[in-house]
């Protein structure tokens, strides 16, 4: 029974001495270089504590840089989008105003939210006359859309994007100089406004300066 009795006093001797959760704080504090001193029973609740609260620090910090990484990814895809949108519409504007025969709408020195002119499309293959249509551009709900009254409906075609909404389409009909040193043209200017994948909000304006060619 005496000897039974010493081995086991030796055996609790040696698991004081070498404390598991001892380990990991003395690793803890080598990692972070904290001048924490040792306990031989353990780490104390103030060592806990800090670890957490590091943990803590650390665990937050990383989670707000991914986030702002997302972020900046997704505003940046939603500008280029935007861009390419605002592109394609002026471009579009541009080929209604190349081979103009009159500008309907608006008048000369006047500024207005639809874009109305009669367009050389082509000649006639039997008259060999330039076949003239009528062609509007206007932004009825938001979307910007293209429209051609003479021909049957559906004669109005969406030119926008649907993730995408236009504000402040305006025509500005600029007349020539007197001298006729700058020709008559139409200043075109919008706001494009599309939404990132997290819904943060993304508006670009847009302005071009079109002369027009008769």
């Amino acid at each position: 029974g005496l000897r039974k009795q010493l081995l086991v006093y030796r055996f609790k001797q040696r698991f004081r001495q070498r404390p598991i959760v001892n380990c990991y704080g003395t690793m803890i504090n080598k990692l972070f270089k904290l001048n924490i001193p040792k306990s031989q029973s353990g780490m104390t609740l103030i060592e806990t504590l800090v670890y957490l609260a590091l943990f803590a620090i650390l665990f937050g910090g990383a989670i707000n840089a991914s986030y702002n990484v997302l972020e900046l990814g997704a505003r940046n895809q939603t500008k280029v989008i935007v861009q390419q949108e605002g592109d394609f519409l002026l471009a579009k504007i541009d080929w209604v105003l190349s081979g103009v025969d009159t500008i309907n709408d608006p008048a000369a020195g006047v500024s207005g939210s639809m874009l109305s002119v009669n367009k050389v499309m082509g000649l006639d293959p039997v008259t060999n006359l330039p076949i003239i249509e009528p062609v509007t551009i206007s932004f009825p709900s938001g979307d910007m859309v293209i429209g051609y009254p003479n021909r049957p409906t559906p004669n109005i075609i969406a030119l926008s994007n649907s993730n995408i909404k236009i504000t402040d389409l305006n025509f500005e009909h600029v007349k020539s100089t007197s001298n006729d040193a700058e020709p008559e043209s139409i200043k075109t200017t919008f706001t494009i406004t599309a939404k990132t994948d997290s819904g943060a909000g993304y508006a670009q304006d847009f302005y071009s300066k079109t002369f027009v060619r008769k």
